[in-house]
């Protein structure tokens, strides 16, 4: 699905440059672009009960969709989500998790190295 079917320029944006980000080395990004672009009825969220499950401690995550504060969460988690409810910013930022957008994870992290894609 290419990016230009999003009505949304700044998410436009992200995807083309994770697209070519993907292309120059980091997989991870392609990925991500690809699960960014797909279309909103084939997205699920993900909540914080699950990062719980599945995250170590100190582990940054991707999630390319929406962040829910459904469960609870105890693990101090580095997260990268499209977008994030008040109370799964809450929950993260209580359990001394650090929040971040897709495009800052991409600045600080270009190749994507010890990233996990949840969702």
């Amino acid at each position: 699905m290419p990016a230009e079917s999003k009505s949304n320029p700044e998410l436009r944006r992200l995807i083309h440059d994770l697209e070519r980000r993907g292309k120059k080395g980091s997989p991870l990004w392609g990925v991500v672009a690809r699960s960014l672009a797909r279309p909103r009825h084939q997205v699920r969220p993900v909540n914080v009960s699950h990062l719980d499950r599945i995250v170590q401690p100190d582990e940054t995550v991707v999630v390319p969709t929406k962040l829910l504060a459904a469960g609870r969460i105890q693990k101090k988690i580095h997260v990268a989500a499209l977008a994030y409810s008040d109370g799964a910013r809450r929950k993260i930022l209580a359990a001394g998790g650090s929040l971040m957008s897709l495009p800052d994870l991409v600045e600080k992290n270009p190749d994507g190295k010890g990233v996990r894609i949840v969702g």
